[in-house]
């Protein structure tokens, strides 16, 4: 079935089910936000399928289970909870990156350009910073620690709480994608019991908080919850405010790891990783190694890396590439993806076998 046919099954909205064809009824309706889910019916009859619409635009077909959180309600209900406990220390941040080329910035706030596929700010992340700086590497170029709280109602992401930095000097942020808290609605393996500690995914996330190297078996798990996230039941504010906490008791761990990648060099792992997962186009801003693009027997081609600068510290390089994501001009998603590479490259180790224990 041909998208328009699906789109003007929304534009004509009817409260009687035709008995032909496509047709909507209007499920429900959140007015001051423009969003909107439509029932689909065929042929007079269920499909089990719902639209939604941003206002006035198709954005995308979703199940009967799916809930929808409309991104403004999550931004309404985030400053609701950081009024109700300034004890947090947490400020919205208000940086303005006039470089970003793949998101739209309000505020502390920032969310999905349009696309050939979704219209705007349908995907979104709101920035919160500590007050106070930290400077990892005492060079006199602070960071501040905080934490990203991001959404979507287009079904590219869930609703997920996750460390953030901001470094003024050069104006890179770091969203850490793979350390998030995913509020997976419905899996109750990352919210359920999370007094049950012997949960692979929740194990993991213990791993990771107190700076321990991961068990293979258990990141895996990890990775797997994060990619199966869905909105299928109802977040309170309690359980959010339960996991902003837990993110704020991780920051204490990244601290300590951005101090020590000052002082631990790249390793030629660290390159090949790099190449094998960052856009082809970027490879060449990096100066610390070199990448050649090599013909398997099979007629199919890769890239070959060679750290060529050995002196380059593990800082230097997770700069490098942060400070490629934030200015560059990747889509809203793909750019998100992207600080998940860098994130399970840096952020968790420190030689090749821990890096090797998250894949």
């Amino acid at each position: 079935m041909e998208n328009k046919e699906f789109q003007n099954a929304w534009t004509t909205p009817r409260q009687e089910v035709a008995q032909q064809g496509f047709s909507t009824t209007l499920y429900k309706d959140w007015d001051e936000y423009g969003v909107q889910q439509h029932d689909v019916h065929l042929n007079g009859l269920p499909t089990g399928k719902r639209h939604i619409v941003y206002k006035n635009q198709f954005v995308n077909t979703c199940s009967k289970q799916y809930v929808l959180l409309p991104n403004e309600q999550v931004i309404n209900t985030v400053e609701k909870i950081m009024k109700e406990h300034p004890e947090y220390g947490l400020v919205p941040d208000m940086s303005v990156n006039n470089n970003a080329k793949w998101c739209n910035q309000n505020g502390n706030m920032i969310s999905s350009k349009k696309t050939s596929v979704f219209p705007s700010g349908t995907t979104m992340f709101t920035r919160y910073v500590l007050d106070e700086e930290f400077d990892p590497t005492g060079d006199g170029r602070p960071i501040k620690m905080g934490i990203s709280i991001g959404n979507s109602i287009d079904l590219s992401r869930g609703f997920s709480i996750m460390p953030y930095h901001y470094r003024g000097y050069c104006t890179n942020s770091m969203f850490h994608v793979a350390t998030q808290q995913v509020l997976a609605d419905g899996n109750t393996e990352l919210v359920g019991n999370v007094s049950d500690r012997t949960i692979p995914s929740v194990i993991a996330q213990d791993n990771l908080r107190n700076g321990e190297r991961f068990v293979k078996e258990d990141a895996k798990a990890f990775n797997k919850a994060m990619r199966n996230v869905r909105h299928t039941k109802r977040l309170t504010d309690e359980l959010i405010n339960e996991n902003i906490v837990r993110i704020l008791s991780s920051l204490e761990v990244l601290k300590t790891r951005y101090s020590e990648m000052h002082d631990v060099k790249m390793t030629q792992f660290h390159a090949q990783r790099i190449a094998d997962t960052m856009p082809k186009t970027s490879l060449a801003k990096f100066d610390f190694m070199d990448v050649k693009e090599k013909t398997r027997e099979n007629g199919t081609t890769y890239f070959e890396a060679e750290l060529t600068k050995e002196s380059t510290t593990q800082w230097e390089g997770f700069n490098a590439l942060t400070d490629y994501l934030s200015h560059g001009s990747l889509g809203f998603n793909s750019t998100m993806n992207h600080y998940r590479e860098v994130d399970r490259i840096f952020a968790f180790a420190t030689t090749a076998d821990d890096i090797m224990a998250i894949y």
